[in-house]
């Protein structure tokens, strides 16, 4: 339990981080991204739970997690209010980075089989 929470907490500081040091996504206020950096943090937490509960190949829960996290990542910056996206070429690259952040905090958190 104690690694659900390591990994929704890095990765909430580490989506806060991304967003509020780029300018490529604007959000109005601080704690609408505050809330996106918490959903974004457990969602992804969750996700990577479940990737390793359903099983199966290595590159199959890898496919999942940067899936679930891209569309995750999305749907936040569309439904939320106050998130704009200023250059898309770079907020598909800040996705991008996010994905392979998530990827990179589940391989230091989740034991090896």
């Amino acid at each position: 339990m104690y690694g659900f929470f390591l990994r929704a907490v890095t990765l909430s500081v580490l989506y806060f981080c991304l967003i509020y040091w780029t300018g490529v996504i604007e959000v109005v206020t601080l704690g609408g991204l505050i809330a996106g950096a918490c959903i974004a943090g457990i969602g992804s937490a969750l996700l990577q739970l479940l990737a390793w509960r359903i099983g199966g190949s290595l590159l199959r829960r890898r496919a999942l997690l940067l899936v679930g996290s891209s569309c995750l990542t999305m749907d936040i910056m569309r439904l939320l209010p106050g998130y704009t996206v200023t250059h898309k070429l770079g907020a598909l690259i800040l996705l991008g980075v996010f994905c392979l952040l998530v990827l990179g905090v589940t391989e230091m958190t989740v034991e090896k089989e």
